[in-house]
């Protein structure tokens, strides 16, 4: 339903808010964006995160291994994606309290309980990674499997993300001041 041009955009838009909550929840110093894309980049250091630039786009578990691996195998990962219109700096800290009471792994899904939108786990526990068909279900068979303590967070605007035109439309009918949002309005049919 969007241009190329108009996709761009958006999706530009949708990273610079997710960063903006990422600096509100004190993390934005230790985020790093991982993508073949040098804009999106850019726009990640130039507001004070970390680029990690991919050869090609190779998925989801491969961009999330490049920069566990080239960010200094951090002992504590959360993995965001950039379409994530609505998250609030409160839903991210909550995820991360989750995962520092003890859990091992804190996984939120996408609003159909396929997707996952928030992964946070240490990457020496042994948690398959599985960002394609029902990665939420897999995550947490995964984690299962491993005997991993586990919690699920289902905060609304980790799990609002925008995988559909109808996504795109139903951002639209929201009435906060975001520029995603007014993006949405002004290009909803």
């Amino acid at each position: 339903m969007l241009s190329a041009s108009q996709r761009k955009e958006f999706a530009k838009l949708l990273l610079v808010e997710l960063l903006g909550v990422l600096a509100d929840a004190g993390l934005l110093g230790s985020t790093f964006v991982v993508s073949p894309d040098g804009e999106a980049l850019r726009t990640a250091t130039k507001l004070g995160a970390g680029g990690i630039r991919e050869e090609k786009d190779r998925g989801v578990n491969s961009a999330v291994f490049k920069g566990i691996s080239e960010s200094g195998s951090p002992d504590v990962v959360l993995v965001l994606p950039s379409d994530l219109p609505l998250l609030r700096a409160s839903e991210v800290k909550a995820v991360l309290r989750l995962k520092s009471s003890g859990f091992d792994v804190v996984v939120s899904p996408s609003r159909g309980f396929t997707g996952t939108n928030a992964l946070a786990y240490s990457p020496s526990s042994g948690l398959v990674l599985s960002y394609d068909d029902d990665s939420f279900w897999n995550h947490l068979a995964s984690a299962a499997r491993r005997g991993l303590t586990t919690a699920v967070s289902s905060r609304f605007g980790i799990m609002f993300d925008i995988d559909s035109p109808e996504d795109f439309r139903a951002l639209a009918k929201f009435s906060i001041q975001r520029e995603s949002v007014e993006f949405a309005r002004r290009n909803s049919r």
